[in-house]
């Protein structure tokens, strides 16, 4: 509770405009990804229905035509955070918060502390999972911990440089569309 507290004083307080501006953004792509998720969950269930129906089970080689659901919801996910992203840019925003609402320049201590947050959560996540499925799949006993915690460090160090250069990216356009909106209300 403490660090949340002292996240929200580094950041300044919040523009009522901008938290407007931002939240109706938010919910487009929030609207995008609850349909994109309720169609996978109903494809899904037609696919068990009819596998129930046809008595052909879904983990068998009759049932590698059958999409996987996790390709869709990755790719409504994805979609969701893209147009989200791209309409914050167009709008020149950034943050609500007024401290880094009106930046010229890429606060690199934000961007590097939100990469290295990406990266800690992804290398965790990804080690972790990795540790539980083989623990299920292959047992206690033959958990590859070395290799599992590599990969967790590798996608930690991808994450973390993703999340550096899309964080500049981020604020780069968003610096350069309000500008550009800046300079045609001064015209």
């Amino acid at each position: 509770m403490n660090l949340i507290k002292k996240w929200n004083e580094y950041l300044g307080p919040k523009d009522e405009r901008l938290e407007a501006e931002s939240n109706r953004i938010m919910k487009t792509g929030y609207i995008i990804l609850i349909v994109g998720c309720i169609l996978c969950i109903y494809y899904g269930l037609m696919a068990a229905q009819v596998a129930d129906v046809t008595d052909t089970p879904l983990l068998t080689a009759a049932g590698e035509r059958v999409i996987p659901l996790y390709n869709p919801l990755i790719l409504f996910l994805l979609i969701s955070g893209i147009v989200g992203l791209i309409q914050q840019a167009r709008a020149g925003l950034i943050s609500e918060r007024v401290r880094y609402a009106q930046v010229d320049r890429i606060p690199w201590d934000l961007v590097c502390w939100a990469a290295l947050a990406c990266g800690a959560i992804v290398g965790v996540l990804t080690a972790g999972f990795r540790i539980i499925a083989e623990i299920q799949i292959v047992g206690l006993e033959n958990v590859m911990w070395g290799g599992d915690i590599a990969v967790g460090i590798v996608f930690f160090g991808m994450a973390f440089v993703l999340g550096l250069v899309l964080g500049a990216a981020q604020f780069r356009d968003a610096i350069q569309h309000r500008q550009q909106l800046e300079r045609e209300l001064e015209e």
